[in-house]
């Protein structure tokens, strides 16, 4: 079977994205998801994180493969040099640079020059060339068509849940267990300080999720927010509970992946009422993460 290339932004790798790569798969053993780097840059975008950590690619993708039977690649290239390629030009480089065969590209796809071809011309243009075209419509959740800015969104609010179901798998924030302030140590529910967060914070809020670390895996309840019963003017952070574990796993790799927002952020009258609150959290995380784990799992 033939290459084929999928085109798109592929940040969030959410479900419209492997569906590109699944349509891939039905015309070819191999699909390479072509992104293109420097686009933010030159388009002078507002910098931001990524909805996927660039550490946990990798195992999404091979997720994918096992599922979908198939060879998934991540290819790239400068967006400076196809800026000003017509169509016709866009794809005479992918056939010279990566033997492409077969195209693929969602319903909404526009590219080229300033942005002049859509799905008709691409078709025009593909047909000229000996290649194959495959257009994938959208994928909706909830009647929703899945897309990062509506992830991004979800996100923003909170709405893990709703995250979940666009990816197709929990949000997992990606991070490196820091040293905090040692409060809740103090407060009889030590915590992981999640420093150094690869990609995007969710709202701020108390969330179900589960912990990794190289020890393990442990329930979590996880506190996104800046303590205001603690002082004022606190940075954001992200601090885990896990739930079972004992041990020093400072400086380790610290993976949490978001289930379920319990509750919003909010301020207490005093440090007892807040530790109260902290072990109504942890129950409630226990019950979420277990029937979490009854409805992913077969059985």
């Amino acid at each position: 079977m033939t290459p084929a290339v999928a085109l798109g932004k592929f940040d969030a790798l959410h479900l419209g994205h492997r569906a590109l790569a699944e349509h891939g798969l039905c015309a070819a053993a191999a699909v390479s998801l072509l992104s293109f780097t420097g686009m933010a840059e030159i388009l002078g975008w507002e910098p931001r994180q990524p909805l996927v950590a660039g550490a946990d690619r990798e195992r999404v993708l091979t997720t994918w493969q096992e599922e979908l039977g198939g060879t998934i690649r991540e290819r790239s290239l400068p967006f400076a040099l196809i800026r000003e390629l017509t169509g016709e030009s866009f794809l005479r480089l992918l056939q010279a640079r990566l033997a492409t065969a077969v195209v693929v590209v969602g319903e909404d796809f526009r590219g080229g020059r300033d942005r002049a071809v859509g799905v008709a011309e691409l078709a025009g243009i593909c047909s000229g060339l000996g290649m194959r075209l495959v257009v994938v419509p959208p994928v909706a959740v909830a009647g929703r068509t899945v897309s990062s800015s509506s992830l991004r969104e979800a996100l923003g609010r909170g709405d893990v849940a709703a995250v979940r179901q666009g990816l197709g798998r929990s949000y997992r924030l990606l991070g490196r267990v820091m040293r905090g302030d040692g409060r809740g140590r103090q407060l009889g529910i030590p915590t992981a300080n999640c420093g150094a967060r690869e990609n995007q914070d969710p709202a701020p809020g108390v969330y179900a999720a589960t912990a990794t670390i190289p020890a393990g895996r442990f329930p979590a309840a996880v506190n996104v927010g800046r303590q205001p019963t603690v002082g004022d003017s606190r940075p954001l952070a992200v601090e885990a509970h896990l739930l079972g574990y004992q041990g020093d796993c400072y400086d380790q790799p610290l993976a949490l992946d978001l289930i379920e927002r319990l509750r919003p952020e909010q301020r207490f009258g005093s440090l007892a009422e807040l530790t109260a609150q902290i072990h109504q959290d942890i129950r409630q995380t226990q019950q979420v993460v277990a029937e979490h784990s009854r409805a992913v799992l077969p059985g």
